[in-house]
C-alpha cells in the first residue's frame, strides 16, 4: 500500500460513510419515529433520509438516544441502525461491507477475518451476522452488522457517543 492509499484509508466506520453522522441534528430533517419510557428509562427514535445511498446499501439512519432518568452524569449513551433497502442487499454488497470493517478492525468477535466461503453459506441462508467491538474500559463500541430472514440486512453502531469520544481522543493524541 502506498503512503498515499495509507493516508485515505479509513481509520473508523464513520470514515466509510459520505454523510456525516455526527452533524444528524444539525437540521431539522429527520423526524421521532418512537419515544418509549420503560422503568425509569427514556427511549427516543429518530429517523433521517441520508442525501445518498451509503456503503451501496443504506438509505437511512435511525438514532435511538437512551436517557436514564435516574443517572443524569452524562453517561446516556445512544445507538445507530442503518437499516439496508433490500434491493440493494446484494453478495457483492455485503461482502465489501466486510472486507472493508475488516481493513479497520481487523478480526471479528469471533475471530473472523475477511469474506469466506461461510459467509457465503450463511449469505445465501439470511443467517449472517459480524461484529467488532473496540476499545476498552469506558470506551467500549461496538460496530454490528446482520443479515436474517425476519429483520433484512442492518449495519448496527452500539454506544455511537463513545465512538465519538474515541474519535476525538485520537485526533487530540495525533495533533501533539
Amino acid at each position: 500500500m502506498s503512503l498515499l492509499n495509507a493516508a485515505n484509508k479509513p481509520k473508523n466506520i464513520l470514515e466509510m460513510l459520505s454523510f456525516d453522522l455526527t452533524k444528524f441534528f444539525a437540521d431539522n430533517d429527520y423526524c421521532e419515529i418512537e419515544s418509549k419510557d420503560i422503568e425509569g428509562v427514556f427511549m427516543v427514535e429518530f429517523e433521517k433520509e441520508f442525501p445518498l445511498v451509503e456503503l451501496g446499501m443504506f438509505e437511512k439512519v435511525v438514532f435511538r438516544l437512551f436517557n436514564d432518568k435516574d443517572n443524569i452524569n452524562g453517561s446516556n449513551h445512544i445507538n445507530v441502525t442503518m437499516p439496508a433497502n433490500p434491493r440493494y442487499i446484494t453478495q457483492k454488497n455485503v461482502r465489501s461491507l466486510i472486507d472493508s470493517l475488516y481493513g479497520i478492525y481487523g478480526y471479528d468477535d469471533d475471530r473472523k477475518g475477511e469474506w469466506d466461503e461461510n459467509d457465503n453459506k450463511a449469505f445465501q441462508a439470511k443467517d449472517l451476522e459480524r461484529q467488532w467491538t473496540i476499545g476498552n474500559d469506558k470506551c467500549v463500541y461496538a460496530v454490528k452488522m446482520s443479515y436474517t430472514e425476519k429483520h433484512g440486512f442492518y449495519l448496527k453502531i452500539f454506544f455511537f457517543n463513545r465512538l465519538v469520544e474515541a474519535i476525538k481522543k485520537a485526533d487530540e493524541q495525533s495533533y501533539y
